[in-house]
């Protein structure tokens, strides 16, 4: 490779890891990727892999707007003050004009090229020897999950549930290779888009380690949201074969965090429980405002901060005082200056403890495994309520060794994954995968539309907001995607 090649390929690696100024390089329409002649080693190609997580932390997917997607449309977190970015969210107002969360598609696009340059390439890589084989074929797997992770996310931000209707909606623009300049596609339907994405999965895990991967997709997490993928499509007998399969695994590679560490362990990175954070520091940042827009910050009402502009609603707030026992219940905190409760799960990893703007995103972890197992064994075509029992009640006596154990229901899964995974991006999602009323009237307190406090997410013509637009800029760039129904179709 030229030494000119080696040093642009360098450039691009900063690009992706560092800053989004370099965003008119990899452009917003899926047409162009890295110069496959910039890729010839197997350092190359774990430079251009370490990207791909790089790129996904930032404000716009995993360092915030995921997480704000996941929880402001829902029960548990609302929007503090009109001011906020975060309103527009809480408030449904979404529109084809808006770039408060437009981004989304163009980051997870942008992501998708590079994964796919890296697979075009991955396998003309030279090897010397098993070992260089293995490192090949573990970068290979991570690029084919995190193009599933791509896809999957995709199709459940701009895609409906996919058990409203069996998929049949739109879901993603395929991205199964580079596209080439000036092509367009049409958007396949969520089961296609989610049919790839286990393809991916299940092409993926043969090639990945087992071995504990910091910061990067190993066996274990790929496995995990292969789990998750499952359990959104409502195919519980796969769901539960993946999810039980990793609990009864890793033996000593992942468990559960003791009770007596679970508070703490929100400080650290890589817990023991941990299948796949990215890892961010002051070098490796979320956005261009040195995490001041994360919504690891934006939650934070430490010190009284003036920014915070999230807090939990007083129907999550009432669910964790049920037990005083919980362990949960300490992420709770009321701000000694202003007397607002806040949730203080996020105050920033080992490498900055003093700064809640640097707090890794934890994207798979060991609990939410535990959760989607004791779910789907009550719902596969042979329920197993032992398993169901097993799973739920490990996640609650970690939470009070002393809580006496219960029988599963969906509801009671339900209630652990909502104070289990508090403000970690899923509550939205499970409520509206399953169809279930997403009811705000409880510690609503901003003047929202009132179409939206209590709101249907399988109802397509009163709710069309549950999923959102494509902007205007991405139709224009690609004008065979087609919009979502309700929405302006220009």
């Amino acid at each position: 490779m030229k030494k000119i090649n080696k040093i642009l390929l360098l450039w691009i690696i900063a690009c992706v890891g560092v800053t989004a100024s370099c965003s008119d390089f990899l452009n917003t329409s899926p047409t162009n990727s890295i110069p496959s002649d910039m890729i010839t080693t197997l350092a190359d190609a774990r430079r251009v892999a370490n990207g791909l997580y790089n790129r996904m932390k930032w404000d716009d997917l995993y360092g915030s707007t995921m997480l704000a997607m996941g929880e402001l449309r829902a029960d548990d977190i609302r929007s503090r003050t009109e001011v906020s970015g975060y309103t527009a969210i809480y408030q449904y107002n979404f529109a084809t004009n808006v770039n408060n969360y437009s981004g989304t598609w163009t980051r997870l696009y942008n992501i998708l090229l590079n994964a796919n340059t890296l697979l075009n390439n991955v396998d003309g890589f030279p090897a010397n020897g098993q070992a260089d084989i293995n490192i090949r074929n573990d970068i290979k797997g991570q690029a084919l999950a995190v193009r599933a992770f791509c896809h999957f996310d995709i199709a459940r931000m701009y895609g409906y549930p996919y058990q409203m209707d069996n998929g049949a909606s739109l879901g993603a623009v395929i991205a199964d290779g580079v596209i080439p300049q000036g092509e367009e596609r049409h958007r396949a339907t969520v089961k296609e888009t989610y049919d790839f994405a286990i393809k991916d999965l299940n092409d993926a895990l043969p090639l990945l380690s087992r071995a504990r991967n910091h910061g990067r997709f190993n066996y274990w997490a790929a496995k995990a949201l292969l789990a998750r993928v499952y359990l959104y499509m409502g195919d519980y007998n796969n769901a539960f074969l993946h999810a039980d399969e990793i609990i009864t695994t890793v033996g000593s590679t992942y468990t559960l965090i003791p009770t007596a560490d679970y508070v703490g362990s929100w400080a650290r990175q890589n817990s023991s429980e941990t299948l796949l954070e990215l890892l961010v520091s002051i070098a490796s940042n979320i956005n261009d405002n040195n995490g001041v827009n994360a919504f690891f910050h934006i939650i934070n009402h430490e010190g009284n901060f003036p920014g915070s502009a999230i807090v939990p609603t007083r129907a999550l707030i009432d669910l964790l005082e049920e037990d005083p026992n919980d362990v949960r219940r300490q992420l709770i905190r009321v701000a000694a200056a202003s007397g607002e409760t806040w949730i203080a799960k996020f105050p920033g990893n080992s490498i900055t403890p003093a700064n809640n703007c640097m707090h890794n995103p934890v994207v798979l972890r060991l609990s939410e495994v535990y959760l989607i197992a004791s779910e789907a064994a009550l719902m596969k075509s042979a329920p197993d309520q032992g398993k169901a029992n097993q799973y739920l009640n490990a996640i609650r006596k970690r939470a009070n060794p002393n809580a006496p154990d219960i029988t599963a229901t969906v509801d009671e899964v339900l209630k652990e994954r909502r104070k289990e995974l508090m403000g970690e991006g899923h509550r939205f999602f499970d409520l509206s995968r399953l169809g279930r009323m997403i009811d705000r009237s409880v510690g609503n307190v901003l003047p929202i539309n009132s179409t939206y406090v209590v709101v249907n997410p399988w109802d397509k013509t009163s709710f069309f907001r549950v999923v959102l637009p494509l902007s205007t800029a991405e139709r224009q760039a690609n004008p065979l995607a087609e919009q979502n129904p309700g929405y302006a179709q220009n």
